[in-house]
């Protein structure tokens, strides 16, 4: 199961937080997720690759956010 850190640049505050863990948490790939607002950190375990990567990088666009994945997260990937 690849685990990543993901910057987000536009998170505000908590309800913010919650709401992108939100909507990553509703991929059924995803096993854990976990989102700090005032560090602007997303980290996520989930089963796949770089499709489902593509899918967690749409859900987070559609809950009004944007990323960008920490050094060496590609690598992790594979």
């Amino acid at each position: 199961m690849p685990d990543i850190t993901l910057i987000v640049k536009n998170l505000k505050n908590e309800d913010d937080a919650e709401r992108l863990e939100r909507a990553l948490s509703r991929l059924d790939f995803v096993r854990l997720v976990s989102v700090d607002g005032g560090k602007g950190l997303a980290a996520v375990s989930y089963d796949g690759g770089e499709s489902e990567l593509s899918e967690m990088e749409a859900a987070i666009g559609e809950a009004g956010f944007e990323y960008e994945a920490t050094p060496g997260a590609r690598k992790m990937e594979g």
